[in-house]
């Protein structure tokens, strides 16, 4: 990077030239590859452990692989039902067989090498690798194409160092979340390019994948049809941008559409507010039919336009709340209010960012504010009005996202993955002058800049760290609901292998767990659908001993299997003192549960964190 600094064509009192794109931009697949083999390498070096024990560590990823498995052992694609959580009548999953194909893929593709549990690790291993270098390609190529090569590189350095987004990627992790940063990053490169109906199909096409993998796309698509728009109404007299517009629409209306037929087919069409159903096709549609006509009819008042935009937001906000009034609230309209308060609102991820810790805060945050601050300065030192309104738009996309994340926390990744092209930008620009310094001072100041803007974490994590170092150690945080570090599920689980199919009362959080390691059913797992399951679980845990039996009773569980040390469990003993979980933690089981033997703990082994017990009442 030091011959950048003495290249006459660089100047360094600005920034680099805008426009790269206009030229041919050099290949840098080699420098993408061994930035993904790099990042792969050291995550599967620091997830060995978890590795070899085939331990995931959300109960998200070990229902997927729950459900690709019921796919390949002849369950219908399009049957969505998980038939062994409240039985018998089963739940209907909301997720899509959009991401189960890349895992089934890997796994029939090794099934006859390396077996069934072979071919299982191998697809959690090769997916979230894929997820990474398909990341990687997206956000260097684009920064490629309109900075140029240095920019590049300082995006895979950027990529590398995004800790919340690469954790959605690392080995084992094989929900939804990784795929949907993929597709934010798609529709990013189609609005980059120069194209308008190749990029507006980009756009669509990308936005479409992000709704059908979860509904928790929208926001995004709303966020950029709104920019287009913007756009198209301020350049009215330009013809790119109203077809940039109509593009974008048509394509993430006929894509959302071509998607659901492929993944959900005609089975079920009941109007449902946490997937892609009938009434959001049609909508997508009626924005498609207004965004179109106004791409062909290109009014020149922006009144009117505005008029039309507006026909067409009310238009499909109506068609939702008129086919599901009690979506108006969100994905979770309708959902058992106990549950909600008792259950839902302690999920860490789907809780404001305000609500975390603030290390975790900040983590989640990351290189945002400096993608934003690229944004405005590419803005206003950009040499045309095109390339203004471009990076306008894309500042107005990431703070919209922004917005979303900052109250949702888990949507923060999709804002950091919009932030990593305009934060490169402005890194090569910070790195370029860091070389240039002549004294060493002034270049630690300028690589200390760059390290704390892209990883702002470490102003909080090693001033702690280094507290700790002196003997001031933090008070311990408790782990969220969902984390269930300490629980060793394939040593606890072993007696109910040998044991008749039966169903099993459970915390939601192990659910998964047990469904993937035996052949038992559970009462509910930690999934909205199963609402009227997951609030007799949390009455059953929380009701004094004699009344928690009506609840065994009620949903015909013989056995009842718990991980002491799991967060959910220290929930219902906070929230119920004298209740069943408290009662279990305390070693005072009631006389209607009998424990079930487990196998010896080995010399020097750590303890499984797993009880069972059988009802005899």
């Amino acid at each position: 990077m030091t011959t950048l600094a003495a290249s006459p064509m660089v100047d360094l009192r600005g920034p680099m030239p805008l426009g790269a794109e206009t030229g041919r931009p050099a290949p840098i697949w080699r420098s993408i590859l061994l930035f993904w083999a790099l990042i792969v390498a050291l995550q599967m070096l620091v997830q060995v452990p978890n590795i070899l024990a085939v331990r995931m560590g959300d109960p998200d990823d070990v229902l997927r692989l729950v459900q690709v498995r019921d796919l390949l052992a002849g369950q219908g694609w399009f049957d969505m039902h998980q038939y062994r959580v409240m039985a018998p009548e089963g739940v209907l999953m909301h997720w899509s067989r959009l991401v189960d194909i890349p895992l089934a893929a890997v796994i029939v593709l090794f099934r006859p090498l390396v077996g069934q549990a072979g071919a299982e690790v191998a697809a959690l291993l090769i997916v979230p690798a894929l997820t990474v270098l398909c990341t990687l390609a997206l956000a260097m190529h684009t920064a490629n194409r309109l900075f140029g090569r240095h920019a590049a590189l300082m995006a895979g350095v950027v990529v590398g160092l995004s800790g919340t987004m690469l954790h959605q990627m690392q080995p084992l992790r094989i929900d939804h979340h990784g795929w949907q940063i993929v597709a934010a990053l798609g529709a990013m490169a189609g609005l980059h390019a120069r194209d308008p109906r190749r990029g507006g199909w980009i756009i669509g096409l990308s936005l479409a994948a992000s709704l059908t993998i979860s509904l928790e796309g929208l926001p995004l698509a709303a966020l950029f049809i709104g920019a287009l728009a913007l756009r198209a109404i301020i350049e009215r007299r330009n013809a790119d941008a109203w077809q940039r517009l109509g593009h974008t629409a048509l394509a993430l209306a006929v894509g959302t559409a071509g998607l659901f037929l492929a993944c959900r087919g005609l089975a079920d069409l009941a109007q449902h507010c946490d997937a892609v159903s009938p009434m959001h096709l049609a909508a997508l549609g009626w924005t498609a039919l207004c965004c179109g006509g106004l791409a062909l009819w290109r009014p020149r008042s922006p009144l009117v336009a505005l008029g039309v935009l507006a026909l067409a937001a009310g238009g499909a906000a109506a068609m939702i709340a008129g086919a599901a009034p009690q979506c108006a609230t969100g994905a979770f309209g309708g959902i058992d209010p106990y549950v909600k308060s008792h259950w839902l609102d302690h999920v860490r991820e789907g809780l404001p960012v305000w609500r975390s810790p603030l290390q975790d805060a900040v983590a989640l945050v990351g290189v945002v504010p400096l993608g934003l601050w690229a944004c405005w300065r590419l803005l206003r030192s950009a040499p045309a009005r095109a390339e203004q309104l471009r990076w306008a738009e894309h500042g107005l996309i990431l703070l919209g996202a922004a917005a979303v994340g900052l109250l949702v926390g888990r949507a923060m990744i999709t804002a950091v993955g919009l932030a990593i092209v305009p934060a490169a930008w402005q890194v090569s620009q910070w790195r370029m002058r860091a070389v240039a310094q002549s004294g060493n001072g002034r270049r630690m100041a300028y690589n200390l800049l760059i390290l704390l803007t892209v990883l702002p974490v470490i102003a909080i994590a090693v001033p702690k760290a280094a507290l700790a170092a002196m003997g001031h150690h933090p008070q311990n945080r408790s782990k969220g609901l969902g984390s269930l570090t300490g629980c060793d599920f394939a040593a606890g689980l072993a007696p109910l292998a040998t044991m008749p199919a039966t169903d099993i009362f459970a915390p939601v959080d192990i659910g998964p767990n047990i469904l993937l390691r035996t052949r038992q059913r559970v009462v509910a797992t930690g999934h909205h659908r199963a609402a009227a399951a997951i609030s007799d679980v949390m009455h059953g845990f929380t009701a004094p001993p004699d009344q928690a039996l009506a609840y065994m009773h009620k949903r015909h569980a013989t056995l009842v299997v718990v991980c002491t040390v799991a967060p959910e469990m220290g929930l219902y003993r906070a929230q119920a003192p004298d209740g069943l979980a408290a009662r279990l933690l305390a070693g005072k089981p009631p006389a209607w549960l009998k424990p079930v033997a487990t196998p010896p703990i080995p010399a020097g082994a750590e303890p499984t964190n797993i009880a069972i017990w059988r009802v005899v009442g």
